[in-house]
């Protein structure tokens, strides 16, 4: 692999990192927004349960918490995906290739002499 296809193949590593970072920061602000918008369903939840409970006293009751404890569940889940999601790194590709230092032809293994220029590997 010559010396440019090898600069080539660095902007293209660098444009996939790129990628991913942007793809990733889209992620997390579109997780924080859905995590923001669970926990102002909650609140009204609570609200609403508060203001049932005013009206009705004890009974009635049990289909707000059950909406109210459905809701911390999904803001708690979202929360733990939304730090998955910025927990997450840019792996590097694994580079195997060899490269005569001389010239950039790509040397296979085991190769002791550039093909190329004659060059010790």
């Amino acid at each position: 692999m010559s010396l440019l296809n090898r600069l080539t193949k660095g902007v293209g590593d660098a444009a996939d990192r790129a990628k991913f970072e942007a793809d990733k920061a889209l992620r997390v602000r579109k997780m924080t927004s859905e995590v923001g918008k669970l926990e102002a369903d909650l609140q009204r939840a609570i609200v609403a349960l508060g203001e049932r409970a005013m009206e009705l006293r004890p009974e009635g009751l049990e289909e707000l918490v059950d909406q109210a404890d459905g809701l911390k569940l999904q803001v708690a889940a979202k929360r733990e995906e939304l730090n998955t999601v910025k927990a997450e790194e840019f792996v590097e590709p694994e580079v195997s290739a060899k490269f005569c230092a001389s010239c950039g032809t790509e040397l296979e293994e085991g190769t002791k002499f550039c093909p190329s220029c004659g060059t010790k590997a």
